[in-house]
């Protein structure tokens, strides 16, 4: 019955903590956080100048203004998105969805308005049933409080092959005509949230989309970021 007083478990030690995102400090500072990358699409740049965009952003500018990810996609978080995403472990996305709060109103938007609207990528209806639950849904609930959830504006119609199976070309050529929308988004602010962002095609494509709807500044939010 006194179970409430007793602290959390850390999600990746077991230690106990009493931090929000259910992570202790020491596994908390190990996290990999993302080196050097390009200012718009995150793309890590080694051995690049600070502070600029990298050649495909200046030459072929995305639809988005920035990409925001918490994290390099490597171990620990390649396993705990894995554990979200498909073992049904929810409370990962609790943990990402209040580090992603941290760094939303400290850092990323400390001097800057937060968008108006966050737009989790949808999953194809197939996939949903499937899986039983929308990752980045599940992401963005924790964050509901902030800033509005979108979850009817835009729709996933293909039912595409998972991504992380494909080459680049593919990936472009897979995602191709999946979204679709109906909504007005004519001067709104957008932030897409996802769990994994790796070419970044999934997320072109829903902002073209959101683009051609009137959306003014979009920008990304990912937990993590792959190379």
């Amino acid at each position: 019955m006194y179970h409430f007083l007793l602290p959390s478990l850390c999600l990746l030690c077991g230690f106990p903590t009493k931090n929000a995102y259910n992570l202790c400090e020491a596994c908390q500072k190990n996290l990999p956080i993302l080196p050097h990358h390009c200012l718009q699409c995150g793309q890590i740049l080694a051995g690049q100048p600070m502070n600029i965009k990298c050649g495909a952003c200046l030459t072929n500018p995305p639809p988005f203004r920035q990409i925001y990810a918490l994290f390099q996609y490597q171990t620990p978080i390649m396993q705990m998105i894995t554990r979200l995403k498909f073992q049904e472990r929810l409370d990962y996305a609790q943990a990402f969805s209040e580090l992603l709060r941290e760094r939303v109103l400290h850092h990323w938007y400390h001097k800057k308005p937060l968008p108006q609207v966050l737009l989790p990528v949808p999953l194809h209806p197939k996939r949903l049933r499937e899986r039983g639950y929308n990752q980045a849904l599940e992401i963005a609930r924790g964050l509901a409080d902030l800033i509005p959830i979108d979850v009817t504006g835009i729709k996933r119609v293909k039912n595409t092959q998972p991504q992380t199976q494909l080459s680049a070309l593919k990936r472009k050529q897979n995602i191709a005509q999946a979204f679709v929308s109906s909504c007005d988004y004519t001067g709104r602010s957008i932030a897409v949230i996802d769990d994994v962002i790796t070419t970044g095609q999934t997320v072109l494509e829903l902002c073209r989309v959101l683009k051609k709807n009137g959306a003014d500044n979009i920008d990304v939010w990912c937990c993590a970021r792959r190379t």
